[in-house]
């Protein structure tokens, strides 16, 4: 008998939800790309850690293990979400080929991971590859049913259990082998799980122990330190005490999770909705800031998770923002390369632009050390499977997507260019009802829903979901309005310069002005050379060329380039006008809604060959102009280089603007 656990919401199987439009063809080049081939491109890194336990030695033999059951572990479990919410047979042979593998390997005393006789089994990143690997295995089980997958994950966890006991547990991210724990448990209801997972956080509570600020009472803290710990690994760690809670019902666990992220977003989450970090660890927000694609993802797992645990909308608001944003402004549009670090302004994504190392904002298939290319491939399939929720007997509808959903007799197809447009049409096919609720995003006013030709005005509840619940039946179409208003921001980079500049988004969609650009590729630096058709690539902006030499053109560059804007400190909703437009194909290269405002030219400039993305040159904040400027703004998730912060414009000959 499964143990009674604590969440509002209950996910679908694996593979419940198909994607359909623009988020099919996103997977679909996914799957012919990165999804598909990152185990071809790096065998040793990826492909064989958990099969034949053969590693990437060049990384030191004592990290090895550790670096290979991390990133392979994550690649597989990209793989298998993507090939199942595909329903895409070669791939799942794929998987099904990699699982039965990892098995023949499992050990008499039930380990199952990468490390050989001779490693430091209490190595910290042990536990922490092992989870990546772990969850991949449990992601096949829920995708097949298949037993035998999950007692092999089962009696890994208990070799943890019983060889990390007491104080042979690690202070950094050996915490993160409890997500796998909670999940077995949910399906096994072994208390010897829980037990460790309660262990592990009296372990943190010790004050010699709370290095990373990963006990619970710091997560419950007002405080949050920069540098403290690693973007990423906040990310993946915020939605665990909550994920405890789920199976034990201690509500100081949950409040943990839910105070982390109030903390996050205070502090270190940016415009785009990512983390931001300097050198991967925790950093205040600046435009140009940078965020480790790793965090994109951990987090967007958190937030999925703290948003079934909780059913409050508000974690997918979050979520979308994130993941039609950041995520999708640091990928390749054919999916064959992603940056590894980002920022909201980025003039460069280069060799050298990066403020951490020289290859972090290039655009790669595979870096030499890859856990941000394999942890790429999850982002979407994941999204794709949270879309939507059983509650009790209901269905809910967290995040919008095309997509179809397969409840069991009722079928829904969900057609819509959501995040670009506001209308989402819902049909319903095959057998029987379903009663559906509704996330409505915080961003959106006045939502309207038909059905069967009468308008409904749904309204939010406490939770950031509608409080109308509507019965749908086979043969009937819904139409869901959520009116997307634009709205003016300004950062609060308080904690770093106080510079406060401007950014603007509509509805789910942060906007930016794309620069031109230009893709140099390149044979890169992988740990593997790549074969023919794959690529590493500079993305550097087109300059028009002034013919004269580097000094006079540094001078003139401010009145050539076109990207050197400032916005009216006071600009308003009301002065930007939203042009849709009818366009072909994909729309993360050819986005159908576009935002044209006035803006000011500045006298800032960039060096004509800059090594770094720099920040606008300011006084106070504010960019001294000189003439008006039209603009044209584009969805942030279309452009790979792109100024999003804007400085506040102040008129020489005017006292208009108020200081800060």
């Amino acid at each position: 008998m499964k143990p009674k656990i604590h969440s509002r919401l209950t996910r679908l199987p694996l593979g419940a939800i198909k994607p359909s439009g623009w988020l099919g063809e996103q997977l679909r080049r996914n799957a012919d790309g990165m999804g598909g081939h990152l185990d071809e491109l790096e065998p040793k890194m990826i492909g064989t850690p958990y099969t034949t336990r053969e590693t990437f030695e060049e990384w030191g033999t004592e990290r090895a293990a550790g670096w290979g059951a991390e990133i392979s572990g994550n690649y597989w479990r990209g793989l298998i979400e993507l090939a199942f919410t595909l329903g895409d047979r070669e791939l799942m042979e794929k998987a099904e080929k990699w699982v039965k593998a990892v098995l023949r390997n499992r050990r008499d005393d039930g380990y199952l991971g990468t490390y050989r006789e001779g490693n430091d089994f209490f190595d910290d990143y042990n536990a922490w590859g092992n989870s990546c690997g772990m969850n991949a295995l449990l992601d096949y089980y829920d995708a097949t049913g298949d037993k035998e997958v999950l007692d092999a994950v089962h009696g890994c966890m208990l070799w943890f259990c019983d060889n990390w006991k007491g104080d042979r547990k690690t202070r950094y991210v050996g915490i993160t082998i409890t997500e796998c724990m909670m999940r077995c448990y949910a399906e096994t209801g072994d208390e010897r799980l829980i037990d460790f997972c309660r262990d592990y956080y009296e372990f943190l509570a010790r004050p010699e122990n709370d290095l990373f600020d990963q006990s619970i009472g710091s997560m419950l803290s007002p405080e949050l330190h920069y540098n403290s710990n690693h973007g990423s690994a906040l990310g993946n760690h915020l939605d665990n005490p909550a994920m405890l809670y789920s199976c034990t019902g201690d509500e100081k666990l949950l409040a943990a999770s839910e105070n982390t992220w109030k903390k996050a977003k205070s502090k270190v989450v940016g415009p785009h909705g990512g983390i931001t970090c300097e050198s991967e660890y925790l950093a205040p927000l600046g435009p140009i800031v940078e965020s480790e694609y790793c965090s994109f993802t951990f987090t967007a797992k958190s937030l999925e998770n703290l948003g079934m645990i909780t059913g409050n909308g508000v974690y997918f608001d979050d979520l979308e923002k994130l993941v039609f944003n950041a995520a999708e402004g640091a990928r390749k549009k054919d999916e064959r390369a992603i940056a590894y670090l980002s920022s909201p302004n980025q003039i460069r994504a280069a060799i050298d632009s990066s403020y951490a190392a020289n290859t972090h904002q290039v655009y790669a298939p595979c870096v030499p050390v890859a856990c941000c290319p394999v942890t790429s491939v999850r982002i979407l399939p994941e999204f794709t499977r949270n879309i939507a929720f059983l509650d009790g007997e209901r269905l809910y509808l967290a995040s919008f997507a095309p997509c179809s959903i397969n409840t069991g007799g009722l079928r829904l197809d969900i057609d819509t260019d959501y995040p670009f447009d506001e209308t989402v049409i819902i049909r319903a096919s095959g057998e029987g009802a379903v009663r559906l609720v509704f996330r409505i995003p915080e961003w959106c006013d006045s939502p309207s829903l038909l059905q069967n030709g009468e308008e409904i005005i749904p309204r939010r509840d406490g939770s950031g979901n509608s409080s109308t619940e509507i019965t749908i039946s086979a043969g009937e179409t819904l139409k869901l309005i959520l009116p997307m208003k634009v709205s003016v921001t300004r950062l609060n980079d308080s904690d770093r310069s106080s510079l406060y500049p401007v950014t603007i988004s509509r509805g789910p969609l942060v906007y930016s002005l794309g620069l031109p650009e230009r893709w140099q590729g390149w044979a890169g630096l992988p740990a593997t050379p790549l074969p023919e058709g794959w690529q590493w690539f500079n993305v550097e902006p087109e300059i028009p060329a002034s013919g004269l030499d580097v000094y006079d053109d540094m001078g003139m560059r401010s009145r050539l380039i076109s990207w050197n804007p400032a916005l009216d400190e006071e600009i308003s909703p009301d002065d930007i006008r939203v042009v849709r437009q009818k366009t072909e194909g994909y729309p993360w290269e050819h986005p159908p809604v576009k935002l044209e405002l006035n803006g000011y030219k500045a006298p800032y400039s960039y060096p004509p060959y800059p090594t770094r993305t720099l920040e606008p040159y300011t006084e106070n904040g504010y960019a001294y102009i000189s003439a008006p400027m039209p603009l044209t703004l584009v969805p942030y998730g279309c452009t790979a280089l792109r100024i999003t912060c804007f400085p506040r414009a102040r008129h020489a000959d005017t006292l208009r603007f108020k200081e800060k």
